[in-house]
This record gives C-alpha cells, sequence and structure tokens, in this order.
C-alpha cells in the first residue's frame, strides 16, 4: 500500500501540469528546429543579406559557395580548358594551393602568372572593342566629308562649263580671251574648296578677275558696239579686223582706272562678298569633317596603361573562372560592366570627351549654313548668270562709260593679236555629258549624317554603354558576378567617364595627358575655333550683304542697278521715297539689328508718364470703392 502511494505520488511528480504558454513555446521550438533542418523556408532577403556580408568580408579570396551556387562550381581542370581555347597557359603543377593564388582574383585556379595573361588578354579585348566602335563612328565623318567634297567639285565642273558655254553663246567676241581668266576663278574657288588651310587672298583674287576682265569686255562688248553706231566706227570697222586688240599700254590704262570707273556697279562687290563667304564657310565645314575623322584614326595608336584599369578588367572578365565559375554563367554585372568601362575609358579616350563634344555641337549648325540658300551650293550654281549681269551691266552704261574712258586713257591703239591670230582659243567648250541639270544634292546623306552626329556626341560617354550591351555582360544588377562573387551588385554606378568616385577604378587625378593625346585634344579645340568662327563671320556677312543690297536699291547711284535685267521696274528718280523698286519689289529684309530693336522699343518720357498716370487711376479705382463701402458700414 505504501509501495504505491509512493509510485504514484513520483508519477505525479513526474509528470506536472505545462501551462497553454509553455505548450506555445515548445510548438514554435519544434517548427523552427523543422525549417533550420529542411532548409527551404527561410526567407529569400536573409539569403541575399548573408551573401552580401559574406561579399564585403572575404577580402578577395575565395570563399564556400553559397548551396545554390554550388552546381555552378567547376574544377580547375574544366577552367583550364576554358583557358586554353583563349591561348592562356596555365601551370597545373601549382594549382589548389592558397600559397600560389593570384593576387588579383584569388581563385585556386589562377595564380599570378595566370593573372598576368589574363589581365593581358582583358586589356587588349578591351582595346579593341573601343577602337572597332571608334573606327564606325571614323566610317561616318570621312564618309560625309568625300561626299560632300565630290557633290560640290562636280558642281563647280558643271558650273565652269555653263560659264564657259554663256560666254562663247552669248558673248562670242570676248568669249576666246576671257576663257582662261573664268578657268583660273574656278580653279581658285577649287583649290580653296579643298585645302587644308585658307590659301591666297580669295577676295582679291576674285577682284582681280574683274579686274583683268575689264579691258576684254570693254573692247568685244563695249566699245566695239558703240563704235559701230558712229562714223568713226564706219570708217575704222575695216581696220578693226577681229585678230586685233588694245595695246597692251592702253590695257594697263583700263586696268588702273578700272576702281574708278567701276564698269561692272556692285556686282563684283557683292559676288565676292557671297562667293567669299560662302566658300570659306564650306571649306572649312570640309576640313573639320576630314579631320574629325583624322583624329578617330589616331586613337588606333593610344592604349590602355593605367594599372587600377588592368586590373578592374581582368576582375570583372576573368576572376570568376579563376574562383571555378562557369564563364557561362557568371556573367558580370550591367553595374559593374559599367562602373569598369567608364573608369577606363577616362584614362584611355575621356581627354578627347568634351573636345569632341564640342565639336560636333558645332558642327551642325554649320552644316545648316553651309547648305543654306546663301551657301556654297546654290552660289555655285548662280555664278555664271552674276558674271553676265557684270557684263550686260557695262554694255547698258557703255556711252557713259566711253567717255569716261576716252577722258582717262584717249583714243584706244590697236595692235593684233597673237592669241587669236594662232586660233587657240577658237575652241568651243564642250557640254558635259548629263550637265543640262545640275547634280543631285547628298540630301539624304547629309542628313543622316547630322542625326548621327548629334546623337553620338557624347561618343566616349554612351561608349561604355554600347560596350556593355554586349551578350556576354548580365543585363541586370541582379544574381550576376560582382567582381568577386555570385551576388547582386550593390555599388554606385556613375553617370560619367569623368566621375572621380568610381568604385571600381581609382581616380588618379595626378595623371597627365600623354603628348600624343594633347596633340589630338588640341587638334579638337582649333577645329571648334574655325567652325563657329566660320559660322558666325557667315552669318554676319549674309545679314550685311542683305542690307547693303537693300540700302542699293533706294540709293542715288549714277549707275543703274544691277539687278535692272531681272525684269523689275527700272524707272524712278532715284530717291528713296520716289523710286518705283522700293515700292513694287518683294526683297527679303534682313533680320533687325540691335539699333533696329532698341529704336522700335524706345517710348518718350512723356509716353511713360501719361500711361504711369493711367495705370495708377485704373489700379485705384478698387482701393476706392472698397473705402466707399467700408466707410458706409
Amino acid at each position: 500500500m505504501s509501495r504505491s502511494r509512493g509510485l504514484r505520488s513520483c508519477y505525479n511528480c513526474s509528470t506536472p501540469t505545462m501551462s497553454p504558454a509553455m505548450v506555445l513555446r515548445l510548438i514554435v521550438v519544434s517548427l523552427a528546429l523543422v525549417t533550420l533542418a529542411g532548409g527551404s523556408s527561410v526567407p529569400s532577403g536573409w539569403s541575399r543579406v548573408h551573401r552580401t556580408a559574406r561579399d564585403t568580408t572575404a577580402g578577395g579570396r575565395e570563399q564556400p559557395a553559397p548551396p545554390h551556387h554550388a552546381s555552378s562550381l567547376m574544377s580547375c581542370e574544366r577552367v583550364n580548358n576554358f583557358f586554353s581555347s583563349i591561348n592562356v597557359t596555365v601551370s597545373v603543377a601549382i594549382q589548389g594551393s592558397e600559397r600560389d593564388q593570384g593576387p588579383v582574383c584569388g581563385g585556386i585556379c589562377c595564380d599570378a602568372e595566370t593573372e598576368r595573361q589574363l589581365q593581358a588578354k582583358a586589356t587588349k579585348n578591351f582595346e579593341r572593342l573601343v577602337k572597332h566602335h571608334i573606327r564606325s563612328q571614323r566610317g561616318h565623318w570621312e564618309t560625309a566629308a568625300n561626299l560632300y567634297k565630290d557633290y560640290l567639285l562636280q558642281l563647280l565642273r558643271q558650273s565652269e562649263n555653263k560659264t564657259l558655254i554663256l560666254f562663247s553663246t552669248v558673248y562670242s567676241k570676248m568669249s576666246p580671251l576671257s576663257r582662261e581668266p573664268i578657268r583660273q576663278l574656278y580653279e581658285t574657288i577649287r583649290l580653296n574648296l579643298i585645302a587644308d588651310w585658307p590659301g591666297d587672298d580669295f577676295e582679291l583674287v576674285t577682284n582681280k578677275f574683274f579686274r583683268n576682265l575689264f579691258p576684254v569686255a570693254y573692247h568685244h562688248a563695249i566699245h566695239s558696239d558703240v563704235l559701230h553706231g558712229t562714223e568713226r566706227g564706219r570708217s575704222a570697222s575695216a581696220g578693226m579686223g577681229a585678230n586685233r586688240d588694245f595695246h597692251s599700254d592702253y590695257k594697263n590704262c583700263l586696268v588702273h582706272t578700272y576702281d574708278e570707273l567701276k564698269p561692272f556697279g556692285m556686282v563684283p562687290q557683292q559676288l565676292s562678298s557671297s562667293l567669299v563667304s560662302s566658300v570659306s564657310a564650306a571649306s572649312v565645314l570640309l576640313r573639320a569633317l576630314r579631320e574629325g575623322s583624322e583624329v578617330l584614326l589616331r586613337l588606333e595608336e593610344v592604349g590602355v596603361s593605367a594599372p587600377s584599369c588592368r586590373k578592374a578588367l581582368l576582375r570583372m572578365n576573368y576572376c570568376g573562372s579563376c574562383k571555378r565559375y562557369n564563364h557561362l554563367h557568371a556573367k558580370p554585372c550591367a553595374g559593374l560592366c559599367q562602373n569598369v568601362m567608364r573608369g577606363c575609358l577616362i584614362e584611355f579616350v575621356g581627354a578627347l570627351n568634351k573636345g569632341w563634344s564640342t565639336l560636333t555641337e558645332a558642327i551642325v549648325p554649320l552644316i545648316g549654313t553651309v547648305r543654306s540658300n546663301e551657301g556654297i551650293e546654290n552660289e555655285i550654281k548662280s555664278l555664271d548668270g552674276k558674271l553676265s549681269n557684270a557684263i550686260m551691266h557695262a554694255m547698258e552704261i557703255g556711252p557713259q562709260l566711253e567717255k569716261q574712258v576716252e577722258q582717262a586713257c584717249g583714243v584706244p591703239s590697236m595692235m593684233p593679236s597673237e592669241y587669236l591670230a594662232d586660233g587657240s582659243y577658237d575652241d568651243t567648250p564642250q557640254t558635259l555629258a548629263g550637265s543640262s541639270k545640275w547634280t543631285l544634292a547628298p540630301n539624304n546623306e547629309m542628313l543622316q549624317f547630322e542625326m548621327t552626329i548629334d546623337k553620338n556626341k557624347d561618343l566616349f560617354i554612351q561608349l561604355s554603354t554600347t560596350l556593355c550591351e554586349d551578350e556576354d555582360y548580365h543585363p541586370t544588377d541582379e544574381d550576376c558576378w560582382t567582381g568577386s562573387s555570385l551576388s547582386d551588385y550593390t555599388q554606385q554606378v556613375v553617370t560619367t567617364i569623368g566621375d572621380r568616385y568610381n568604385p571600381e577604378v581609382m581616380y588618379n587625378a595626378s595623371a597627365t595627358v600623354s603628348p600624343h593625346m594633347q596633340t589630338l585634344v588640341d587638334r579638337l579645340i582649333n577645329l571648334k575655333t574655325a567652325v563657329n568662327k566660320a559660322y558666325s563671320s557667315n552669318n554676319f556677312r549674309s545679314d550685311v550683304d542683305k542690307m547693303q543690297s537693300d540700302m542699293a536699291e533706294g540709293s542715288g547711284d549714277s549707275y543703274p542697278s544691277d539687278d535692272d535685267e531681272d525684269g523689275d521696274l527700272a524707272s524712278g528718280s532715284g530717291d528713296d521715297d520716289a523710286s518705283p523698286r522700293t515700292i513694287f519689289r518683294d526683297v527679303p529684309r534682313p533680320p533687325p539689328t540691335l539699333n533696329d530693336v532698341s529704336s522700335t522699343k524706345r517710348i518718350s518720357a512723356s509716353s511713360c508718364w501719361s500711361l504711369l498716370s493711367v495705370s495708377t487711376v485704373v489700379l485705384s479705382l478698387p482701393l476706392l470703392l472698397l473705402n466707399e463701402r467700408f466707410s458706409r458700414h
């Protein structure tokens, strides 16, 4: 009995009553143990935090891979097969020892010598890709330069041929002696277009052309016609054969009095101004396109030398393989690629980025100016007509011009012309095949070029994005090669190639630009200055020419305007208000100048006070009404 009581009391002692709180605590502990044992119920955020902490504290040495990446690890033998495929040799005898791991990657499959070869391979691939994309851009510039140059030269050939045919048909008497000056004028235009630097003063060349043309035009288009209308002309015509010309002294007198006589009116000055402006602007454009292409070509001689960049390229491209990850799976993260590429580009070609961007921004408006209605293309096409206008003007004022010539140089003395006697200038210019229509302008090609360079004006910044879009790099920053492990890339991504706080490539503020690179930078600066100057001076000259043209229409010049042969009303006293031309002619007005704008906005003092008084009264009415309402209350 006592024994059973003792057992019963012991049983009661060993099974105490459990509270609901204790039961709930046991259940929670049991579930936690089951979850940890299974490993499948751990929140994904815990694993990501664990990987990030591991990457931060690993110090670059190889750490055990997380379970979900265990299948990605390969043997060093398979890694060696990959290295052999890219011509990198590996010493198999020393693999697998931590003592022989390389200093950058810290992987058991790569020693220092293997890393050195892989670093050289990564650097060479980077340089090759950069130069490939730069070479593609250079092709756009080179093609545009050659295309537009060939188009302008073709226009010049057509224009020269049209001018020679015009003189041979309309001014047949003066055609033989005027042919060589015409060819020299066009040759001067050609040389100035394709020259690396401006040649002789083009304005002096055009002035010389008209000065030397004056004796020929006076003899064969003015003087002979006037003489043949008089008794003196009829009696002398028999002695003035087709092969006779003015004496050289008389020609010299005509040349020296050219400035005072102004036989061609304002045509030479206007032609010289527009021709010099358009040709110089087109020449600068062609030179900028040509030299811009050459700058990109010279980048072929540039290489990567910064140690921080070379190490970053190694970590990004090959350290994953050194740590036994399959290179097909361990693709570098997008942010890692951007940081490495932009950090390396600042040392490689970054010095050119600003100069290239500003040059591109300057070229686009210059193209618009060169190809405008006042540009080189229309100037070349209208050159034959402007030369004809000059001669027509001299013929219209022939009687008055002859009196002035006789007062200055006397009666002309004649002599046989050796040029006309041997018939060397009797050949008539042959019409070029298809020259009845102007050659088609490369409008689509030039427009495409403008769009391309405007899109790529930040060429070297956009280059990093282009390089990282390759299939060898991961499209995102999740579950990719961070440079030390397979994880998520959490570093800040720099936005420019000049960012000093690049987490992958250390910025070297003391690094100096190489002499070769500095030469290229200086060329871009000089080109940009020349382009801006050509654009500004061309627009300014165009405005001045329009203003002078408008002023010339209302002036009381003794010679008729060179625009009279266009069929406009030519009668009038020459006064600004009375001239019918100023009333009926639709002449484009120049853009308002600063003085014009200020004069239109100028208000007299009395007008200002009147306006102020009215405004004061209007603004005070609501206050008066409000005051009256309060006073009533």
